[in-house]
Order: C-alpha cells, then sequence, then structure tokens
C-alpha cells in the first residue's frame, strides 16, 4: 500500500490521466475502434524527438551551448534573462517539455552557483511561460501544434506567421518580469567550456533534420 501511495505522488498526473480514462469509457463504451482513436504519428515523432534530444544532452551540447551565452552576462537580471531565453527558443525547435527538462535543472545549478538562490522559483516560473509561449511558433514545438500541422494543410510559413505576433508579445511582458528584480553585478566564471562529442552531436543532428522534414512532410 505504501508503495502505491508513493508511486501515485510520484506520479500524479499520469494516475489521474488513467483515471480519467478509466471513466470515459462508461460513457463510450469499449469497442474495436478505441484503436483509431490514438494518433501513432504524433506520438512516435514525439518519442524520436524526446529521444533526440536526450542524446544531445548527454553529449554535452547544450550545457556547452549554454554556457557560452552565460559568458555574455555579467548581471543576475542578466543571467535570469539569458535563462529564461534559452527556454523560449530551444522549445520552438526541442518541445517545451525537453526545453523544460534540460534547462530548468540547469538554471537551478547556474544561481546556486552564483549564490542567488531567492532568484530560482521567479526564474523557474518565467522559464515554464517562456517554453510554452516559444514552443507556439512551430509545428514541432509541442504536440498540439504537431497533431494541429499533420491534420491541416496550412504551410510551415503560415503556421509560424499566424503565432509569431502572440509569442513576440508574451516574450516582451515575460521579459518585463525580469525587471521587479534588484539587478546586481556578479563575477562570472570565465573557465573555458568543455566541447561536445562532436561525432555524437552531428549524429543526433541529422536525426533531428529527418525528424522536422517527416513533421513537414518531406519525409
Amino acid at each position: 500500500m505504501r508503495s502505491l501511495i508513493r508511486f501515485i505522488r510520484k506520479e500524479t498526473v499520469l494516475c489521474i490521466s488513467l483515471l480519467l480514462a478509466f471513466i470515459s469509457c462508461f460513457f463510450v463504451l469499449p469497442d474495436n475502434t478505441y484503436l483509431s482513436y490514438i494518433d501513432y504519428k504524433t506520438l512516435a515523432l514525439l518519442f524520436c524527438l524526446m529521444a533526440i534530444m536526450a542524446g544531445l544532452g548527454k553529449t554535452g551540447f547544450f550545457t556547452c551551448c549554454a554556457d557560452r551565452l552565460l559568458l555574455l552576462a555579467k548581471t543576475s537580471r542578466g543571467i535570469q534573462a539569458v535563462l529564461v531565453l534559452l527556454c523560449f527558443f530551444f522549445s520552438a525547435f526541442i518541445t517545451n517539455d525537453v526545453a523544460l527538462i534540460t534547462f530548468v535543472p540547469f538554471a537551478i545549478t547556474v544561481l546556486r552557483r552564483a549564490e542567488k538562490e531567492s532568484l530560482i522559483p521567479l526564474t523557474v516560473l518565467l522559464q515554464t511561460i517562456a517554453a510554452n509561449m516559444g514552443s507556439c511558433l512551430t509545428p514541432i514545438g509541442n504536440p498540439q501544434n504537431i497533431y494541429i500541422f499533420s491534420v491541416s494543410d496550412v504551410s510551415f510559413g503560415r503556421f509560424f506567421m499566424l503565432l509569431l505576433p502572440y509569442s513576440a508579445v508574451s516574450l516582451v511582458f515575460v521579459m518585463l518580469c525580469l525587471f521587479g528584480n534588484k539587478c546586481e553585478r556578479l563575477q562570472t566564471d570565465n573557465r573555458p567550456t568543455a566541447l561536445p562529442d562532436i561525432k555524437k552531436t552531428v549524429l543526433y543532428g541529422l536525426l533531428f533534420i529527418v525528424c522536422i522534414l517527416s513533421v513537414l512532410k518531406f519525409v
């Protein structure tokens, strides 16, 4: 029983989803059409994207990119801005979930090293908002976009331009929230950044291009 309770606490969203799915069976009785409700293509693309991003993360690619960007930040507000912008722009290409999984732990580590633990809650909150807003820009930004793009006849350019104003305005408001904090000068770490595994990075990059071509219906 204790193990079950621990599992429910750890996987709350999963358990609630399963419960609601079970309840829905009483309203739409199970039959042989149930399997057709699942969009296997979208699920397969999401799996491929998350697997590729997990691989890139292990090569040190994201850490290298983030470290180089952080060298430009000399203040606490600058570091927050970089961490939020990383989530915003990367989420448009690696999905919002993967962006948060990648950059939230990194943000916590960076702020702790800078002895700015008090900035962690606000930074993570703004990262979450930024990731969701940035992911709206492209068809591969989130599962909803992948599904909508796959069943519609809208071109990539049209899709991007339709959502660009909303993402741009949301980004402005997110960045304005940073000005509520005191801006302090920081001593940045100027040690050279370790380079990622080049061969594996190139391999995962090629696989990522294949995923994009699949979303755009070239493959």
